[in-house]
């Protein structure tokens, strides 16, 4: 793709403490473990996991569909940009491809309000991002690539430490035209606290089920489905 050349993920850490009004920013740091749909039926019922849930979980839908330039130009540059539908709102999201080490995946997020049709970047605080993000070599080229869609059902987790984990099981597919590929997966994300109690809850989980780490996200399970996508970077 000529024009527009992209600026490093590097550059989100730039982004204001108090952004626009309706942004949020946060870095995302989280444990995936690959399950079956049988196995996600049990993860609740452990007693080792009694004592650290004193409220109860949540279920959801949650649907997103994911946008790139044909020659997958985000993906190309470690983004991925979704429209998601959760609860009756639609909310834009850009992701940073992060880094996982020992297992745990560190993402920055910057959510947006949408209303569901329209990609806006204008409130993007980062200036090299949002004219990348704008420029004519990208906006007027992104289009709707594939889709998740799966149930959710939540958990918060309140270690003894005072960290505060989200577990979150997840099942349903990606769709990419005709191609499709399962989800049934465990996450573990940190809401607050050390990410040391991330691997501790993953090591305890995979003791009891069977269970294995998962470094695959999502978003790249639907570029795998999409033909002649590069080759992820």
């Amino acid at each position: 793709m000529a024009g527009a050349s992209a600026p490093t993920i590097s550059c989100w850490t730039s982004f204001p403490a108090a952004p626009s009004e309706g942004l949020f920013l946060k870095v995302e740091i989280e444990l995936k473990l690959a399950a079956t749909p049988e196995v996600l039926e049990r993860v609740l019922a452990l007693p080792q996991l009694a004592s650290l849930m004193r409220t109860p979980a949540s279920e959801s839908t949650l649907t997103s569909r994911y946008y790139d330039t044909p020659e997958c130009a985000l993906r190309h540059h470690g983004m991925a940009l979704r429209l998601r539908l959760a609860d009756g709102r639609w909310v834009q999201t850009l992701k940073s491809k992060g880094h996982v080490e020992a297992g745990l995946a560190t993402r920055l997020e910057l959510d947006l309000p949408s209303d569901g049709t329209t990609l806006d970047f204008s409130q993007v605080p980062d200036a090299a991002l949002r004219a990348f993000l704008e420029s004519p070599d990208v906006q007027p080229r992104l289009a709707h690539r594939f889709t998740t869609e799966f149930r959710r059902v939540a958990q918060r987790l309140d270690c003894p430490d005072g960290s505060v984990v989200e577990l979150a099981l997840d099942r349903g597919e990606v769709r990419a035209g005709p191609a499709t590929a399962p989800i049934a997966e465990v996450e573990l994300e940190l809401l607050s606290g050390n990410p040391d109690r991330l691997q501790e809850l993953g090591a305890l989980l995979q003791q009891h089920l069977p269970l294995v780490p998962e470094t695959v996200s999502k978003a790249e399970r639907g570029y795998r489905l999409l033909p002649g996508c590069p080759a992820e970077i």
